[in-house]
């Protein structure tokens, strides 16, 4: 229970670390710096288990890397016509083209027309492929919910204003101005184009 107890304080104390090389850097009295890193270890090495088993899972049910990276695009902001999502991929439009069809093929993502310009196609995720997603995904919040289970309604309360800060800060990679946008228009990142997973 101290160790959980400790997740509160740390959030509380906005002392939230992203990976456990960074806790070096941070200054805590009373012995917690070897609490905070004996938790980050033991998240990351849980997280590495769950992350692993998760993907054995979508491998064996045909599902690559590469359809997942385009589901978790699409689930962030679909519907997206294929040369915007091209652009997040970070390849040409052809060979964007070419993955969706596999994806289509395999029950993974819908293609739509825009209800404002019929002549243009989006894509979406299908049930299926938002199934895939919830099944590579889902392992966080197993994770924490083992882990926050024990805390009262007092420090759950605490966590999650912890977490809905998190969650309004932009990603630490996200280009200025590029706010996150569920539209068709939402700004993919600047990036070389390079192969597609396959």
């Amino acid at each position: 229970m101290v160790t959980v107890t400790y997740i509160v304080q740390v959030t509380t104390n906005e002392c939230i670390t992203h990976d456990a090389a960074s806790v070096d850097r941070i200054s805590l009295p009373d012995g917690r710096w070897a609490l905070l890193r004996e938790i980050t270890e033991s998240v990351a090495a849980l997280s590495s288990r769950h992350r692993c088993a998760a993907a054995r899972r979508v491998h064996h049910s045909g599902i690559s890397l590469g359809h997942l990276q385009v589901l978790w695009i699409l689930q962030e902001h679909s519907p997206l016509p294929v040369s915007r999502l091209a652009d997040w991929l970070g390849i040409g439009a052809p060979n964007a083209t070419g993955l969706l069809d596999r994806m289509e093929q395999r029950g993974l993502v819908e293609r739509v027309r825009d209800e404002d310009d019929r002549r243009v196609v989006l894509v979406r995720p299908s049930d299926a492929g938002r199934a895939a997603v919830a099944e590579h995904d889902g392992w966080p919040a197993e994770l924490l919910t083992r882990l926050l289970a024990p805390l009262t309604v007092e420090q759950l309360a605490a966590v999650a204003a912890g977490m809905r800060d998190a969650c309004a800060a932009p990603p630490a990679d996200a280009p200025p101005g590029d706010a996150p946008d569920a539209s068709p228009h939402a700004q993919p990142p600047t990036s070389r184009r390079g192969a597609p997973a396959r």
